[in-house]
């Protein structure tokens, strides 16, 4: 896209105006006033009732994904303008069915490249070995990729913890999926 030259669309020039004024919108209006009540340490502190807790958890998870939106809506609208066209990074991950397709959405820059350069070719590389069980592939891969994806976002046990978490889901919605697969084919018959 740099090297082509900057050919001012209109059509271009008002979707970028557009997506820079979301991600403004998105961050400064929206995840600015979640993160008034969205979970802390501060905020924690203050609550006795359940309820309000999940209040607060919920807006603490909205505010990240509007933080984060809000902030790749302004650089894609941004490289837009300059000519540039940059990666979708979220796609409504919220409203996904399962983890699995919520990792497809959510900072799908970051999954696709830990998916290309690390899961990938680790996962090609201990199938050739043929000693381990798919499974076993599947659960190693996924740990370890879970866990980087956790240590890039900081170097706590909160996100190691978060990382292996996450893992541990994925593997159970695969194997979950692979389990039903059959049976959900023989039903279709």
């Amino acid at each position: 896209d740099i090297r082509q030259p900057l050919q001012g669309h209109t059509q271009d020039l008002i979707h970028a105006g557009q997506r820079l004024a979301l991600g403004l919108f998105k961050k400064f209006v929206i995840a600015d006033s979640l993160a008034l009540f969205a979970l802390s340490a501060s905020n924690a502190a203050q609550v006795s009732a359940a309820g309000w807790t999940w209040i607060m958890l919920y807006a603490y998870a909205f505010q990240i994904y509007f933080d984060f939106s809000g902030y790749t809506d302004i650089a894609i609208g941004l490289a837009r303008i300059l000519g540039i066209k940059l990666p979708e990074n979220f796609i409504r991950p919220y409203l996904k069915p399962n983890l699995t397709q919520f990792w497809n959405n959510w900072h799908m820059t970051l999954t696709q490249w830990f998916r290309a350069y690390f899961f990938n070719p680790i996962t090609r590389a201990m199938r050739r070995t043929r000693r381990y069980q798919p499974w076993l592939i599947i659960l190693f891969t996924q740990l370890v990729t879970m866990l980087l994806i956790g240590l890039w976002h900081g170097i706590t046990w909160n996100f190691v913890l978060w990382g292996l978490w996450h893992a541990l889901g994925l593997f159970v919605h695969n194997r979950y999926s692979e389990w039903s697969k059959p049976k959900v084919a023989s039903l279709r018959e």
